[in-house]
């Protein structure tokens, strides 16, 4: 039987989004749609504040990066203007972003030019994205696409020996958290443990794991300064699911067979459950086998306990196509 494959057809995005404000805005800073944003740039986004005020102006949407860097995201629904570049750098500066994402249906050239000229003659902790968004239909479904058309200079480039990309300035401290995490992974595959999957290493003190959930994952993280260690689950915007498993504290740290600490602020987006190891030594590089195994053993046993209760407890379901 031969697979039927079947035909995608551009879609005008006005046909879908005809307000920007009260429609289109809404859409992307949706949990889910913010998780494709940050895949396609490689970084990973929580939305924090909707039309958040800047002076007597309102930036779209402001959202922090995993290292609680301010991230700005300007979008229009039409091709890019003079107006909207000029409201993306005065937003940029009233909010110290460090990250500048502009998204719009399509970049003219010399705004294309514009956000590469940004990136070329910047600082190196700033980064300016460009990202034209398209939707398509099939079978009576639509799809949405995020298309990076400009990104800073060294995005693709800058890699370290092992072939995997840097995260902001690339200090002696950043170079040995991207080592770390880089022998973490060979450590899983060598291992050939195919249930757990770590992103890409960055010099950065985390590492995030998919758990099969939008919005939550695992993650690994070192702290050089309290020469700690942790693992644990992250949740982006959900403060229900996070109540929910609190609810069930204790069967979970009996199933898990160890404590957590539980974190969480209401005035804050994320919230977490983490596991601890207070001992971690970053330059004691004889004992990373040891440091990469006790992680490894500790995600299995988080991925077991949590997998399945964040897929029941989920307080909102993704539907699929364009809600």
């Amino acid at each position: 039987m031969k697979t039927q494959l079947s035909t995608l057809e551009n879609v005008d995005i006005r046909s879908i989004w005809e307000n920007e404000t009260n429609e289109f805005t809404p859409w992307l800073a949706n949990s889910d749609n913010i998780d494709h944003i940050g895949e396609a740039i490689g970084i990973d986004l929580t939305v924090e504040e909707k039309e958040k005020p800047v002076g007597p102006y309102r930036a779209d949407i402001f959202c922090k990066d995993e290292g609680d860097n301010p991230v700005l995201i300007e979008n229009q629904l039409e091709s890019t203007d003079h107006k909207h570049l000029g409201q993306l750098l005065t937003y940029a500066t009233g909010l110290e972003a460090v990250t500048i994402i502009w998204i719009a249906s399509e970049f003219s050239d010399e705004h294309r030019a514009t956000l590469d000229w940004l990136n070329e003659h910047t600082d190196q902790g700033l980064n300016f994205f460009g990202i034209e968004v398209e939707v398509k239909k099939g079978n009576e479904h639509y799809y949405p696409f995020f298309k990076v058309i400009s990104q800073p200079n060294d995005w693709s480039r800058s890699m370290n020996s092992d072939g995997y990309k840097t995260y902001g300035k690339l200090t002696d401290t950043k170079k040995k958290q991207q080592d770390f995490w880089v022998f973490l992974k060979n450590r899983i595959n060598e291992k050939k443990i195919n249930t757990i999957k770590p992103h890409s290493p960055r010099a950065c003190h985390w590492l995030n794991f998919a758990i099969g959930s939008t919005g939550t994952h695992m993650s690994a993280v070192v702290d050089t300064n309290r020469e700690a260690m942790s693992v644990g689950i992250r949740i982006r915007a959900d403060k229900n699911l996070f109540h929910k498993l609190l609810n069930e504290k204790n069967i979970v740290e009996k199933e898990f067979g160890g404590s957590f600490k539980w974190f969480t602020k209401e005035d804050k987006k994320c919230s977490n459950i983490r596991f601890y190891n207070e001992d971690f030594d970053i330059d004691n590089k004889s004992q990373w086998t040891e440091y990469a195994d006790w992680m490894i053993e500790n995600l299995l046993k988080l991925q077991k306990v949590f997998s399945h209760r964040v897929r029941l407890l989920k307080s909102t379901e993704n539907t699929g196509g364009i809600n």
